[in-house]
């Protein structure tokens, strides 16, 4: 019985490898939903730790125990038909799941209430820091196996391909890459958007989301206002991985995993004319978004520089 394992909280941000998909197919085709940059959003999560319903099923807690010196995998399947499989699964290491400070959920709640039909009811996987296809939800089994999961969304799907794979070749790549796991780092503009209209000379406060994978922190967003010549800081509004909320950089515990998403906001004291924003994030392992997307078949984990080119007038009122 899951309610009968110790409870737990965490606050991590859920995101499709898909996410910003849109900018890889302005460079070519890809397959695949074409996702803008919304596809991730940051919750309350609330559940048993996997660890401890292994542990409960006969999985040695002692990851120095001879169990462990054979990589394992823990395999978790939905109720529901699938496309391109006899039902959607897949897998994560074992190791992973079974350090407590990774925070692997089988949650039951979300936001503080019962899981919903369309967010995983009854139960569903959370597994901070790592790509949303590893977040099964409507749990019909879990096991520990020693191989992957053999299913297609893990074997033939969510990886990152070479430039020259496509559709016409892409079975020869699919085994000889690694399935996707931990996040990369992400930094997304979302006020202004292309279509608002910002008035010259006057302030505006630009808004945004950044986020990172594997428990590192968002430890800066930069923005440029000429094109990547010069950058500045942006204002962090952060949730600490020891839960209390906070915009002030010199208390954060650089020590400690972060799992939850960064708000940040940067004020433009006064529009220039020609005013062509971007971001950048950089994380606590010393990873930054590239300059350029990286083109893949598959259409995901695309983290370039985030632009926009608002449009510009000296009649509109701009935001605050």
């Amino acid at each position: 019985d899951l309610v009968s394992l110790r409870q737990f909280e965490v606050v991590a941000v859920l995101e499709c490898a898909g996410n910003r998909r849109d900018g890889l197919k302005a460079i070519k085709p890809v397959n695949g939903v074409i996702w803008g940059p919304g596809t991730a959003s940051n919750s309350r999560w609330g559940g048993c730790r996997l660890r401890d319903v292994l542990v409960a099923a006969g999985v040695p807690a002692n990851l120095c125990d001879p169990f462990y010196e054979t990589p394992r995998h823990v395999e978790f399947a939905a109720y529901g038909e699938a496309s391109d499989d006899v039902h959607y699964a897949s897998s994560i290491s074992l190791e992973w799941v079974m350090n407590p400070l990774n925070m692997v959920l089988v949650a039951t709640e979300m936001n503080g209430k019962p899981l919903c039909r369309d967010h995983g009811y009854p139960a569903r996987i959370v597994a901070p820091g790592l790509i949303g296809a590893r977040w099964v939800k409507w749990l019909k089994y879990i096991r520990v196996q020693d191989e992957e999961s053999d299913n297609f969304y893990q074997k033939r799907d969510y990886k990152i391909l070479p430039p020259m794979a496509n559709g016409g070749n892409c079975e020869e790549f699919w085994p000889q890459f690694p399935a996707l796991m931990e996040l990369n780092i992400q930094g997304v503009i979302c006020r202004p958007t292309a279509e608002e209209r910002l008035c010259v000379d006057k302030p505006y406060l630009v808004r945004g989301y950044a986020l990172s994978g594997g428990g590192r922190a968002v430890d800066r967003v930069e923005i440029s206002l000429d094109d990547g010549n010069t950058w500045d800081l942006a204002s962090l509004y952060t949730m600490h991985a020891k839960g209390k909320e906070s915009d002030d950089q010199c208390q954060r515990d650089w020590a400690a995993k972060q799992w939850s998403w960064v708000l940040w906001s940067y004020r433009i004291e006064s529009v220039p004319a020609n005013c062509s924003i971007a971001c950048r994030a950089w994380d606590s392992g010393g990873n930054k978004q590239p300059s350029a997307a990286v083109w893949n078949y598959r259409g995901v984990m695309n983290n370039a520089v985030f632009r926009v080119q608002p449009q510009i007038t000296s009649s509109a009122h701009s935001r605050l």
